[in-house]
């Protein structure tokens, strides 16, 4: 019996399907280097080094610098084809397109010292600081403290420290400051111990007095809505946010690859009159339903990028907007979610062997889908709260 095919026909223009199947070309080669990459707590130098060969560190770059500028749709299908062939390589270029929309607001002379050599360069970002602050010094800041759960440090050429405190004589002067760095200027201190996405080797970042350019310092003020000047709108936020969202519908679709392999190749149905699993009606079911819920949670991904793209186009969003997007986003995750535990289900015990890469789909789209940027309870909330007509949000970045 031929089991039901996990290609799934999702739309896409010639320009996307030429950019996912560039992604699609990667993938045994993500495939066989995944487990590499989570035993060393870090995606292996040879994924790392193809992904940026192929053009996926520079999809969000501006255009001026050589990058490609890639619409919001054009990038989550790039990094769910990736996140097919391994999640963490998958979260990790969705964020170097976070960084680098960040990278942005730095001034023209600093953007063309990061991207000017060549806009094939990967930038991460902190989500948090232990402490750091900044002191300024002729032509520059220094910067002291520990940044930590930064994705892809290792592999980084540059690295945002976002909203750091400016401190003189060891008091706070009120000013904030993003800064952009090279990670290795730093220490990296391997703290990443984690049930998942272990590759994506989200360390920590010491640095001890070092000296930051005004070239690349981004200075921010407090607004009356308690927002920051210079820095990325709500709306760049959640779009960022989304583009993470794509490496975790991969992962399902990674997943539902794997057991349909071992479907085709005869599992049994132990203590059942049925030779082979798929001989039974059920099990078909359960394929058919597991990679409908795949599909709905691309479908839900690229809904949301879809109202990203207009946003961005016309200058503005509205909050409606916001939310509507936000909710397509954790609804995609939800779908997901639903289809790995019918694939679970079809791999059973065997699927959870240290050698079979199922076990390490689910690690990791566990582990990523709890980002608490993709809280499906705040989401709910402050869509119905739009729906009502209420104008207190409850999430702060989004």
């Amino acid at each position: 019996m031929t089991s039901v095919s996990t290609e799934l026909d999702l739309g896409y223009g010639p320009d996307v399907q030429e950019i996912v199947d560039r992604a699609h070309g990667l993938v045994p080669l993500l495939r066989a280097r995944a487990a590499d990459g989570e035993a060393d707590r870090g995606i292996a130098r040879e994924c790392a080094d193809a992904l940026r060969e192929a053009g996926f560190f520079r999809m969000s770059v501006p255009k001026r610098f050589g990058g490609d500028e890639l619409d919001i749709r054009s990038q989550v299908a790039a990094i769910a084809a990736i996140g097919r062939g391994d999640a963490s390589a998958g979260w990790l270029v969705s964020i170097t397109g976070a960084a680098e929309t960040l990278s942005s607001l730095v001034s023209e002379e600093g953007a063309e010292e990061m991207f000017g050599a060549t806009p094939d360069v990967y930038v991460c970002a902190n989500g948090g600081h232990h402490g750091a602050t900044a002191t300024r010094g002729d032509g520059g800041y220094l910067v002291s403290g520990r940044f930590p759960t930064i994705s892809g440090c290792e592999i980084g050429d540059w690295m945002i420290l976002a909203v750091v405190p400016v401190v003189a004589d060891g008091e706070p002067t009120g000013e904030l400051i993003s800064m952009a760095a090279p990670p290795r200027s730093g220490r990296i201190d391997r703290t990443w111990h984690v049930a998942g996405m272990r590759a994506t080797g989200s360390h920590t970042v010491e640095y001890d007095s070092l000296f930051v350019p005004d070239r690349r310092v981004i200075e921010h003020e407090v607004t009356e809505a308690q927002g920051l000047t210079n820095f990325p709108s709500l709306e760049t936020f959640a779009a960022v946010a989304h583009r993470s969202i794509a490496s975790l519908v991969g992962a399902a679709h990674g997943a539902l690859d794997t057991v349909r392999a071992t479907l085709d190749k005869g599992k049994p149905l132990i203590d059942t009159t049925y030779a082979g699993a798929l001989d039974s009606p059920l099990v078909r079911q359960w394929l058919g339903e597991a990679t409908h819920l795949v599909d709905t949670a691309y479908r839900h991904m690229l809904t949301a990028a879809d109202i990203y793209d207009a946003a961005r186009a016309r200058g503005d969003m509205s909050r409606q907007e916001r939310t509507t997007a936000r909710m397509h986003g954790t609804s995609a995750l939800e779908a997901a979610r639903q289809a790995m535990a019918r694939i679970l289900d079809l791999g059973g015990t065997g699927g959870f062997a240290s050698a079979n890469p199922l076990q390490r789909y689910w690690r990791d789209f566990e582990v990523g889908s709890h980002h608490i940027h993709f809280s499906k309870f705040v989401a709910s909330e402050d869509y119905s709260r739009t729906l009502l007509g209420d104008p207190t949000p409850v999430s702060l970045i989004h």
